[in-house]
């Protein structure tokens, strides 16, 4: 009897150990799509970089806004691949540096971090030009995105993170 009691309190003590160290990997995931994991450090690193490119200070951008960027770009390239599209990032970037992306400054690209993002998120207006906005859109629909709660609810119907967030709940990748 005293056998199985310790047994069992050693499968509990690994189970609590296990438990407690998901989570703090789990923290440290600011979201994922189909299971690819980009973490809180990645999305410091973007803010940074994109805070770089412009001259400001980091606290001016939005981390929900930057992290809802980024799973765009991320999205848009998971659909360029099923959808073979043969644009290359050099292209991107080419279409970039000549003002043919509205809304994405060449300043994006002085940094590489920054250079990413904006690449992604061209990336996704050329995947709407040539797929149409409803296609696009339903495309999103086929792929899993989990979002780290403190960045709030991830709305795969208008490409947007939503509501508050909370810092006191785990991420949910």
């Amino acid at each position: 009897m005293k056998r199985k009691a310790r047994v069992l309190a050693a499968l509990l003590a690994a189970a609590s150990v296990l438990a407690f160290s998901g989570c703090s990997v789990r923290a440290q995931t600011a979201f994922t799509v189909d299971g690819e994991v980009t973490t809180m450090t990645q999305v410091n690193d973007t803010i940074n970089g994109c805070a770089a490119a412009f001259g400001e200070q980091p606290s001016t951008l939005s981390a929900p806004s930057v992290t809802d960027a980024m799973i765009v770009a991320q999205l848009s390239r998971v659909i360029a691949q099923e959808q073979k599209t043969q644009t290359s990032d050099a292209d991107l970037t080419s279409m970039i540096q000549n003002g043919q992306m509205p809304g994405l400054s060449p300043d994006f690209l002085t940094d590489p971090t920054c250079a990413d993002l904006a690449v992604g998120l061209a990336l996704q207006a050329l995947l709407v030009f040539q797929m149409g906005t409803d296609p696009f859109l339903a495309a999103v629909q086929n792929h899993a995105v989990a979002v780290n709660p403190r960045f709030g609810a991830w709305n795969p119907d208008d490409l947007t993170l939503s509501g508050s967030g909370s810092l006191s709940m785990p991420a949910n990748g």
